[in-house]
């Protein structure tokens, strides 16, 4: 038997961790065999846990958390485990190490185990009565801590090593233990000025400068993180979010990784949808992760835990089916061509013709970018889409250059009360940024704007080319040239309730919602000499706008018609005909494209509608202008039922590509390793870096308390010091607040070669803020501390409530990529580069 000195180290261990426990007799049976004698009891209070403030780190967090907490309640039955003598002690033994093993590991590793489990375990081992009887070899699942539910790696890699396609890689066990729940990290990878030769600002697993001079960012989640109880594990990077009710309690979060599988860095371990077929998807994975309401409100109060783990209540992939643009389930690939593809990976024929092939999955769900969660009827009782969806879409991708054939990249619409992700061609098949509602003011309409490359394949594709021209004549004689942005800003306009053909349809999902009978538009204007805007939208922002400068035009029906549930050569696309002139536009009319119609420009980035529920949209663009689009005039031109053939507009830019310097307020922060601060972006590594925004990406405009208007702004420029994040007031002039930074190939903690993540650092490389959604509606509160807004159809109170709150009250998410997070652990598990999602709450001085 084992010697008593053991049992005595754990019966001090197991009073040491709980404190004064239930009191037990000397007898192993009492209670799990269902005895009479009931156990002594302490009179005193049961232990709490206090929440902790302290500073982030990598560690465990000290205040427990929904994936687990309880499991102090284990205290007595350690104890009385570990009593007795003699031959029973090395009986009882493994269950006690089971137990402090259990006991001691990171809280929340594992969903709680109840004495109910205890009990039913000794029971079933037949233990009553026979004290000294040995355990099986089989332990309860309840008693491993390992969040992936892999408590003896070495073991089950030999054990394992045999199985067809088994290939572990050599640092799989030692990485286990960088496997945390999700929500568990606290330190962040941003950071609000360069470390510089700071040393305990360049630890890896630590932060950096976190005195973030405009609000605080605290961390809601990081990629890699894994729920303890399935083994789902977020990947990266994070890009397009949103966020809406589940229930009363619960807020459900909705995020995207913007991945690219096979082509670029690492190929993301594959999520499965149409089961029982068991489909993959390597590269972008949709994720919803679902949190306390209560818990999150009160998540940027002081005094809240540093970790968000404790308000974690679930976590996963969140597409279950997949259809085609043929409204088929997407079934797996064959050898040679498959009948029931993923379009966006093939071309007419069903062949594959992405220029690499998956290795552990059937498709590629290439480079999910922005996305706009729309909740049922946001704009007002009966307006707007019917049901909660997320709207995502494939942004690029590369094709062979030879390939033949050729579809395009589709938006994708998840219905998020089904798990069901539908493509679709409503908007064409050019590849999208992002894609936004926006109110129509009508209960029979739907209105989205859609941004993005319209072409990005991976070349020009002249034998394309060649087959448009053969097809159709330019309306100026000239020869259609490659569309890739040569585009101006869209708008969709749907019928809900429509089928294709216009028939009514309140059952069918995408007929329901707008997508199945519509018309797409494209802004354009006067381009004769003289006339604002006639230059094209780069040169007009760059040499000719100033802030509140106008552009008078309208968006003119495309000739263009989407055919719902078949597919077509993208040569029959919507994507060229912004190289045609407006159908019914007036003579020296054109569609106002970044470059002309002839050659590509200035990419349209993220939109955003107008949070008041105007009929207006925000645009932006990678040349760092943005402007709003208003076209108040389509609820009028929708009263007759009809789609019209075009609806007036005006342009407004805020912002010019100029100079902002003088328009920004650092807080004394946004310092950078060179010396120079974040006013302006050495996105070359240049002193002096560029006075105006550089690749403005992310944009999310929000309304807040008192009539203010505020503008999320994220750049994408590869800026060489730490990327930038603003949140812009918006007025006359703007006015820029410096958020936080982070990433960058000369970046001081880059080069040193550490991240508030531990162990993930490849090499220096640039950062992204990206999404960005207010959650301000979702968690404004009355005066007695009750939650305003009802789970359900919004009808509008979702946006009024917003529109309320100040904006230093507001609580925002955004996502962070941290394209230099690749190594380490994460190449066991193939989670792509390790970015993070936070939750932000502004604090603006008063003028």
């Amino acid at each position: 038997g084992m010697s008593s000195r053991p049992m005595r180290v754990i019966v001090l261990v197991s009073m040491w961790l709980f404190g004064h426990a239930a009191v037990c007799p000397d007898d192993s049976d009492v209670d799990l065999c269902d005895l009479t004698t009931p156990l002594a009891t302490s009179t005193e209070a049961p232990l709490t846990t206090a929440s902790t403030t302290a500073s982030p780190t990598e560690g465990p967090p000290t205040d427990g958390a929904s994936f687990g907490a309880g499991r102090r309640q284990l205290a007595p039955l350690l104890l009385l485990l570990a009593a007795g003598s003699g031959s029973t002690e090395g009986a009882r033994w493994p269950l006690v190490l089971a137990f402090v093993h259990y006991a001691l590991a990171p809280a929340a590793a594992v969903a709680a185990p109840t004495c109910g489990d205890v009990k039913a375990f000794y029971k079933g081992e037949d233990c009553c009565g026979a004290a000294d009887k040995a355990l099986s070899s089989s332990s309860p699942s309840w008693a491993c801590a390992s969040v992936a539910g892999v408590c003896e790696c070495e073991r089950m890699t030999r054990a394992l090593a045999g199985v067809p396609g088994a290939m572990f890689p050599p640092a799989l066990c030692a990485d286990m233990q960088h496997l945390k729940p999700v929500g568990h990290r606290s330190s962040q990878i941003c950071e609000a000025s360069d470390a510089g030769s700071t040393a305990s600002l360049l630890v890896d697993g630590s932060p950096g400068n976190i005195s973030f001079p405009h609000g605080m960012l605290k961390v809601l989640a990081t990629v890699g993180e894994v729920n303890p109880r399935t083994g789902a594990m977020l990947t990266g990077v994070p890009d397009g979010n949103g966020a809406y009710l589940k229930s009363a309690e619960v807020v459900r979060l909705i995020y995207q990784s913007e991945s690219y599988g096979p082509l670029t860095r690492q190929e993301t371990f594959p999520f499965f949808v149409n089961e029982p077929e068991h489909v993959g998807f390597t590269g972008s994975h949709i994720h919803f992760i679902d949190l306390n309401r209560s818990l999150l409100a009160n998540f940027l109060n002081d005094g809240a835990p540093a970790s968000a783990e404790h308000m974690v209540i679930d976590s996963g992939e969140a597409v279950q089916k997949m259809y085609n643009l043929k409204r088929e389930l997407v079934g797996k690939r064959g050898a040679a061509s498959s009948s029931r593809p993923h379009h966006s990976n093939v071309n007419l024929a069903g062949e594959y013709i992405v220029i690499k092939t998956p290795s552990k999955a059937d498709w590629l769900m290439q480079s999910l970018c922005s996305a706009h969660l729309a909740p049922a009827f946001q704009w007002g009782e009966g307006m707007g889409v019917q049901d909660d969806l997320f709207i995502t879409n494939e942004e690029w991708i590369s094709y062979e250059s030879t390939a033949q054939g050729l579809i395009g990249l589709p938006a994708h619409v998840l219905d998020l009360a089904r798990n069901e992700l539908w493509a679709i061609s409503a908007f064409g098949l050019g590849g999208f940024e992002k894609i936004v509602e926006v109110n129509t003011g009508t209960k029979d309409f739907v209105a989205f704007v859609p941004s993005g490359y319209n072409g990005a394949f991976g070349g020009n594709f002249p034998e394309i080319v060649a087959q448009r021209n053969g097809n159709f004549s330019r309306s100026d004689g000239g020869s259609y040239v490659w569309p890739e942005n040569i585009v101006p800003t869209r708008l969709f306009l749907g019928k809900k309730g429509a089928n294709k053909d216009g028939n009514s349809d309140n059952t069918a999902f995408l007929a329901r919602n707008g997508f199945e009978f519509g018309a797409l538009y494209g802004f354009a204007t006067d381009c004769a000499a003289g006339t604002p805007g006639a230059e094209g939208r780069d040169n007009w922002h760059k040499n000719t706008a100033t802030a509140g400068a106008k552009v008078t035009g309208a968006f003119y029906r495309l000739r263009w018609k989407d055919a719902p549930g078949t597919v077509k050569d993208f040569v029959h696309d919507a994507a060229w005909e912004f190289q045609d002139a407006p159908d019914g536009a007036p003579a020296g009319w054109c569609f106002w494209n970044a470059n002309g119609k002839d050659a590509s420009g200035a990419k349209t980035e993220h939109v955003s509608p107008d949070p008041r529920g105007g009929a207006r949209v925000l645009q932006g663009s990678t040349a760092g202008y943005f402007g709003i689009y208003d076209f108040s005039e389509v609820t009028a031109k929708l009263a007759s039922g009809a789609l019209p053939a075009s609806i007036p507009a005006t342009y407004t830019c805020l912002q010019p590509e100029s100079d902002i310097t003088s328009m920004i307020d650092l807080g004394g922060a946004g310092q950078y390793a060179d010396g120079q601060t974040a006013v302006v972006n050495p996105d070359q590594g240049q002193n002096p870096g560029k006075k105006t925004f550089e690749d403005v990406d992310g944009l999310e405009w929000l309304a807040a308390a008192g009539g203010e208007d505020y503008v999320v702004i994220h750049e994408d420029s590869g800026n060489d010091f730490g990327e930038r994040k603003f949140l812009g007031r918006v007025g006359s002039p703007m006015k820029y607040y410096f958020v936080a930074m982070s990433g960058g190939t000369k970046n001081s903690r880059s080069l040193a070669k550490v991240s508030g993540v531990a162990g993930v650092m490849k090499s220096p490389n640039s950062h992204e803020f990206s999404g960005a959604t207010d959650l301000s509606g979702l968690l404004a509160r009355d005066a007695s501390g009750a939650f305003r807004l009802a789970a359900g159809p919004q009808n509008g109170m979702g946006r009024k409530l917003a529109m309320e709150v100040p904006v230093g009250n507001k609580d925002i998410v955004v996502s962070l990529q941290a394209h230099s997070n690749w190594g380490g652990w994460t190449e066991s598990f193939h989670s792509d580069a390790v970015g993070q999602l936070y939750i932000y709450r502004p604090s603006l001085p008063s003028s």
